[in-house]
C-alpha cells in the first residue's frame, strides 16, 4: 500500500477532476492512503473485492462519515441521506415499500406526458443547452412525482429555492474550510443556501399540513402522500412532519439532479457515436412506431437500457462514495484503523480494463446477455450497493429509459460545443453548458 502526498492529491484533483481517481489507481495501486489535516487518515479504495466488502458491511459498523453528515444535516435534516443507526434503519424500512417496482410504475405515464409536453417547444434546427433542458425536464417530473398538481403554483419558487440550495452545497463541497463553518456565518454562499432551505421548508410545511387535513383517501397519489400515510408494520407509527420534510429534501436533490446529469451524458455520447445512435433509432422505430412509450414497452427496448447502463459506467453521476469505519476492518492484508475515511470511486473502477475490455470506449453492446452477472461483485455500482443502495434507483432507471425513448424517437442531436466533466466534488455534470443542435428525425410527428 502506498501513501499519496496531499500535494499530489490537490494538484491532480484540481487539474484532472474525476480523472484523478483513475490516474491515482493506475499509478499507486488498488489501496492508497493519505493524511489530511483535521480529518485524519483517508484511504482510496479501487478493487471490487474491497468495495463489495465495505459497502456490504452492516450499517453502524461502516457508514457515512460523521463529519459529512454534520455538514449536510443543516440542509437535509435527518433523512436517509444523513441519518445512521436505528433512525436510518427505521426510515429505510418505512420508505422501502414506496419505491417498490409495482408502485413506481404508476408514474410512468406521468413521466412520458412531461416528455411530450417538453419537446413541443423544440423546433428543427434549434440550438439548446442540453444540460439546462434535461434539468428543466427532470425538475418538472420530480415536482409532479412528489407533489402532483399541488406544487403547480409554487414551481418557480421551488425551482429558485433548489437552485439556491444547490449552489450553497456546491460551494461547501468545493471548499473544505467553508464546509466546516456553521450556516449562520454571514457569507454569501451560506446565505444563499439558507434562503433555499427556508423557502423549501415553507412549501413542504404547507403541503404536508394540507394532506393530513385531507386524509389518505382524498389525497393525490404521489410520493408526498406515500410518505405521510405510510405506517411502520410493527408499531403502526407514521412519520412526523419533520421526518417527511427531511426525506423530501433528499428526494428533491437526488430525484432530478442525477437523472438530468445522466441524460446529458447520454446525448453527448450518442452524438459522438452515430453508429450506436442509428441502432437506438432502429430499435425505437421498430417497437414504438411513433407512439408514446409505456412501461410495458421497456422489456422490448433492450438496447435503450444498454445505452443507459453504459453511460452510467462511464459517467456515473455520483462518481465517488465515502464511508467511515467505526471499528477496525481488514482489506486483503491491510488492517484499516477505526474511524478512517474510506473513499470509493465508481468512476475509476468502472473504467478499469481488468473488468471492462476497451474500458474507455462507449460500447452499449457489452451489456447484452449475462455480461453483468460475470462481473466481480463491486465492479459496477452506479447506485451504490448493500443496505445503502440508492432507494430510488428503480425510479431513476425507469425515468431515464422512458425519457430517452420518448425524445430519441423524434429527435437527433448534434454537438456544437465541447463536453467536459465538471471538476468538483458534486455530481459529474458538465464543466460548462453543452450546446447541441436538434433535428427532427425524418418521418417523426
Amino acid at each position: 500500500m502506498q501513501r499519496l502526498p496531499m500535494t499530489v492529491l490537490r494538484r491532480r484533483f484540481t487539474t484532472e477532476g474525476a480523472d484523478f481517481s483513475v490516474s491515482i489507481q493506475r499509478a499507486y495501486g488498488d489501496l492508497v492512503y493519505s493524511d489530511m489535516p483535521l480529518i485524519g487518515r483517508i484511504y482510496y479504495i479501487f478493487h471490487p473485492d474491497h468495495i463489495h466488502e465495505i459497502l456490504l458491511t452492516p450499517v453502524g459498523e461502516v457508514d457515512k462519515p460523521l463529519f459529512i453528515r454534520g455538514i449536510l444535516r443543516s440542509s437535509f435534516g435527518n433523512g436517509l441521506f444523513t441519518s445512521g443507526g436505528e433512525v436510518w434503519k427505521r426510515q429505510r424500512r418505512l420508505m422501502q415499500p414506496t419505491f417498490h417496482h409495482a408502485k413506481i410504475g404508476h408514474f410512468a405515464e406521468r413521466i412520458t406526458s412531461h416528455a411530450e409536453k417538453h419537446q413541443q417547444a423544440w423546433r428543427d434546427g434549434d440550438e439548446l443547452s442540453i444540460d439546462a433542458e434535461m434539468h428543466a425536464l427532470t425538475f418538472k417530473i420530480i415536482i409532479d412525482a412528489l407533489f402532483s398538481s399541488d406544487a403547480s403554483d409554487d414551481t418557480a419558487q421551488v425551482g429558485q429555492a433548489m437552485h439556491d440550495l444547490g449552489q450553497g452545497i456546491a460551494a461547501q463541497g468545493n471548499n473544505f474550510a467553508l464546509a466546516l463553518l456553521p450556516d449562520w456565518v454571514p457569507l454569501p454562499s451560506l446565505r444563499q443556501k439558507q434562503r433555499g432551505v427556508t423557502a423549501i421548508n415553507q412549501v413542504i410545511s404547507q403541503m404536508t399540513t394540507s394532506r393530513r387535513t385531507l386524509g389518505e383517501d382524498a389525497s393525490p397519489v404521489d410520493l408526498l402522500s406515500a410518505l405521510i400515510f405510510t405506517r411502520d408494520a410493527s408499531s403502526g407509527e407514521m412519520m412526523s412532519n419533520q421526518q417527511v420534510r427531511d426525506e423530501l429534501m433528499t428526494l428533491f436533490i437526488a430525484g432530478h439532479e442525477t437523472t438530468a446529469v445522466l441524460l446529458g451524458w447520454v446525448w453527448v455520447l450518442l452524438a459522438q457515436n452515430p453508429v450506436i445512435e442509428a441502432k437506438l433509432h432502429a430499435e425505437l422505430d421498430s417497437v414504438l412506431q411513433g407512439r408514446t412509450p409505456t412501461l410495458a414497452d421497456l422489456p422490448n427496448l433492450p438496447y435503450t437500457l444498454q445505452i443507459i447502463k453504459e453511460t452510467l459506467r462511464l459517467y456515473p453521476p455520483a462518481w465517488f462514495l465515502f464511508r467511515q469505519n467505526f471499528q477496525p476492518i481488514t482489506l486483503g492484508n491491510t488492517i484499516i484503523p477505526q474511524n478512517s475515511i474510506l473513499f470509493i470511486f465508481p468512476y475509476a473502477t468502472h473504467r478499469d480494463p481488468r473488468w471492462f475490455a476497451d474500458a474507455d470506449a462507449f460500447q452499449p453492446e457489452r451489456w447484452a446477455g449475462d455480461f453483468e452477472k460475470t462481473l466481480p461483485k463491486g465492479a459496477y455500482f452506479p447506485f451504490g450497493m448493500g443496505a445503502r443502495v440508492c432507494i430510488g434507483n428503480g425510479f431513476a432507471m425507469m425515468e431515464a429509459q422512458l425519457l430517452l425513448a420518448s425524445l430519441a424517437q423524434r429527435w437527433q442531436l448534434e454537438l456544437r460545443s465541447e463536453a467536459r466533466p465538471f471538476k468538483g466534488t458534486t455530481t459529474l455534470g458538465f464543466e460548462s453548458s453543452v450546446l447541441m443542435e436538434i433535428f427532427r428525425r425524418e418521418g417523426s410527428s
